[in-house]
């Protein structure tokens, strides 16, 4: 029996051809990988380097001390005066005013009016900053696809949503424990509209908790992160997509927390997003907790996937 190929055979020619075929798509598939790899790394190298992430982090600090002097200055006259029904809980309870507390009184404080200003600013800056600067045009003109220019710069607004949560709860904690003490987590109903009855989380547990909610409130966060994407594709300046982001999101937080508007809240993103706090509640609510945040996620991907189909059919001039 001949050794020697049969190249006048079709079937030989075929083999051949799968064999080729499935080497090329392999190497497409590890070129298209390494090149999203070192858009991630550019990426982050101009995220770090950009004025906006400083500013973000050193914002988030000096909100921190004052807060703490803040918290201080509150709690010692409150435990001096007679109290309101309202708190009639907080202050019977000696052990209330610890560094958990504060750390969950400047958590949830922030998260509503501070750290969406910041993720807003970074993730608007992502589309419009490029084409305001002219290096968009430049960018496109890569051995790299519009959906995946545009999906690696939101994987980098993304690590920097959780950096900056979970920088933000460890500075918390961190404060807390030097200059308030530790001690647990008193939880009673009153301005957190957190609970209905008062509970507690040990100091152990407490921390945990803190642990999830910097997972949770960051994709909870991704939501605003996305729509701020969209606006960065639909305008030309990085400012106005920003504004534009915060005004829809203070439009619906507000109008939210009006009673008139008590029927069309559950209606609301806002809403939705709340739901990273019940990992603070003594009991986390499985079900809602994982019906909101599916709705958060399903937020965030719809929104993504319209910015991306609008970016890849944009013309862009500059």
């Amino acid at each position: 029996m001949s050794l020697v190929p049969r190249i006048h055979d079709p079937a030989y020619f075929q083999v051949s051809h799968r064999g080729a075929s499935s080497g090329s798509l392999m190497m497409t598939c590890w070129d298209g990988a390494r090149s999203m790899i070192t858009q991630l790394r550019l990426e982050f190298l101009k995220l770090v380097r950009s004025r906006s992430f400083l500013l973000s982090f050193v914002g988030l600090t000096t909100f921190v001390f004052l807060m703490l002097w803040g918290f201080y200055t509150y709690a010692e006259r409150k435990a001096g005066e007679g109290v309101t029904s309202q708190f009639k809980y907080t202050y019977e309870s000696t052990s209330y005013f610890n560094g958990l507390t504060f750390t969950l009184y400047s958590v949830l404080f922030s998260f509503s009016l501070l750290i969406p200003v910041f993720v807003a600013m970074i993730s608007g800056a992502q589309i419009a900053g490029e084409r305001q600067s002219g290096t968009l045009r430049m960018i496109c003109v890569r051995p790299i696809t519009r959906v995946s220019l545009l999906l690696s710069k939101f994987i980098m607004v993304a690590f920097y949503t959780y950096l900056l949560v979970a920088f933000f709860i460890g500075l918390n904690l961190l404060v807390g424990l030097l200059f308030v003490g530790w001690g647990d987590l008193q939880l009673y109903p009153g301005a957190l509209n957190l609970v209905d009855e008062p509970g507690k989380l040990l100091r152990d547990e407490a921390l945990l908790r803190f642990a999830y909610a910097s997972f949770s409130g960051t994709w909870a966060l991704l939501v605003i992160a996305a729509i701020a994407m969209l606006f960065s594709v639909l305008f030309d300046s990085p400012a106005v997509a920003t504004v534009a982001t915060l005004a829809l999101y203070l439009v619906f937080l507000i109008i939210g927390r009006i009673e008139f508007f008590e029927h069309l809240r559950p209606y609301f993103f806002t809403t939705d997003m709340d739901f990273w706090r019940d990992v603070f509640k003594p009991e986390i609510p499985g079900k809602s907790f994982r019906h909101y945040g599916s709705l958060c996620g399903a937020y965030t991907f719809g929104i993504l996937l319209l910015a991306v189909a609008i970016f890849d059919r944009k013309d862009i001039k500059s």
